[in-house]
């Protein structure tokens, strides 16, 4: 049987990972002097295609430890899906402007879905306020996001993507943060967890 761990609770190299990629990617799309909305859907695409890399990762990390691999495996499998989509097309005779519309709702879809799912993390997974409001900002701001994607139709494709580089820039910098001194709160969680177990071995003793 598994043992139930949570999403946070995964190898801290996981976040660091995640954040440089996304920080980078973010960064440069926020600042290139690109105008080619074709190159920067593929830079998004391969984007996606290395995170969902980084969670099939997570996924064997957290398999190995007997850790429940649900969440991240899920989380993979639709960043790579994602990253197909937007790299291929299902008629060659259609170019990547012209399927522009919708793979900018895809992507805004992603970042709604993904900052719903951010938001309840940070209530539900984190005891120290700190992270639960660096986590819960981080959604917020990707909801916000989205729905400015949603329905910004009357600026230009290139700031679409633009926004979706914002949100990899917030989304990397929480993620980078978090990696960075994970490794001391994954720590106390355990020591916590520890005590737990000792108390609880302690009080059944004291009942017999």
């Amino acid at each position: 049987m598994s043992t139930k761990r949570k999403y946070i609770e995964s190898h801290w190299g996981v976040f660091v990972l995640k954040g440089i990629v996304s920080l980078g990617v973010g960064f440069y799309m926020m600042f290139t002097h690109r105008q080619d909305v074709n190159y920067l859907i593929q830079v998004v695409g391969w984007t996606m295609l290395v995170l969902g890399i980084i969670e099939i990762m997570n996924v064997v990390y957290r398999k190995r430890r007997a850790y429940n691999c649900g969440f991240p495996l899920a989380l993979g499998v639709v960043e790579m899906g994602m990253s197909v989509a937007l790299l291929y097309t299902v008629n060659p005779d259609v170019s990547l402007a012209e399927l522009l519309p919708i793979r900018i709702t895809m992507l805004a879809c992603y970042v709604l879905a993904s900052s719903l799912i951010t938001v309840a993390m940070g209530f539900k997974s984190f005891d120290n306020l700190t992270d639960r409001f660096m986590w819960i900002v981080n959604g917020t701001l990707g909801c916000i996001l989205a729905f400015v994607i949603f329905n910004a139709g009357t600026i230009g494709d290139i700031a679409h993507i633009m926004l979706f580089g914002t949100y990899l820039l917030v989304n990397g910098l929480t993620d980078l943060f978090f990696g960075i001194h994970s490794k001391d709160e994954l720590k106390e969680i355990h020591s916590e967890r520890a005590l737990k177990r000792s108390e609880r071995k302690t009080a059944k003793r004291t009942k017999k």
